[in-house]
């Protein structure tokens, strides 16, 4: 199972760093929507696990217990997150050191406007920009990138892991004929 679920890991992040350079390529400002990350990407890494989950099941004798499930989507997303970290980290170190520049402003600009649309007083939202401007570069240093996979990262990992194991787990009749 850890084979095939390291194997699927590599595949799924393959198709997520694809998909980032052709957001870069594309419109690198999309990094700096909150649907991104949450919607896009969060979808995907569910449907690619549960998809190979399933294949995976299905090639065996066909029933996974919702635990195997879970271990088998749990090595794939760290597996997937630790390629896609270290291709983050070549993405702002090497590929394109001032992205990180770029995007932050385009992260600032973005939450000043929606703040200004909720209403927020100006000294609030002057004191939120600041402290973005403050922040956000050690978002994407090598150090930030790794705490984030460590942080947040694997925690989101086992939750789209709980969801994933729930399309591939399948349980063996417990009585025949």
């Amino acid at each position: 199972m850890n084979a095939n679920a390291i194997k699927s890991g590599v595949i799924l992040a393959v198709i997520g760093i694809v998909i980032s350079l052709l957001i870069y390529l594309i419109d690198f400002t999309i990094f700096a929507n909150w649907w991104y990350q949450l919607l896009l990407m969060n979808a995907i890494s569910i449907g690619i696990t549960a998809y190979f989950g399933v294949t995976y099941r299905n090639e065996n004798d066909g029933f996974l217990s919702f635990g195997k499930s879970y271990v088998y989507s749990i090595i794939c997303l760290l597996v997937a997150g630790v390629v896609g970290t270290i291709f983050s980290i070549l993405l702002f170190t090497v590929i394109d050191p001032e992205l990180s520049v770029t995007l932050t402003d385009v992260i600032i600009e973005k939450t000043e406007s929606m703040m200004a649309g909720f209403g927020a007083p100006q000294d609030a939202i002057d004191e939120q920009m600041e402290k973005l401007r403050t922040d956000m570069p050690e978002n994407f240093s090598v150090g930030g990138m790794i705490k984030s996979f460590f942080t947040g990262g694997l925690i989101m990992n086992a939750i789209i892991a709980l969801i994933a194991a729930l399309f591939i787990k399948k349980k063996e009749p417990e009585f025949e004929g």
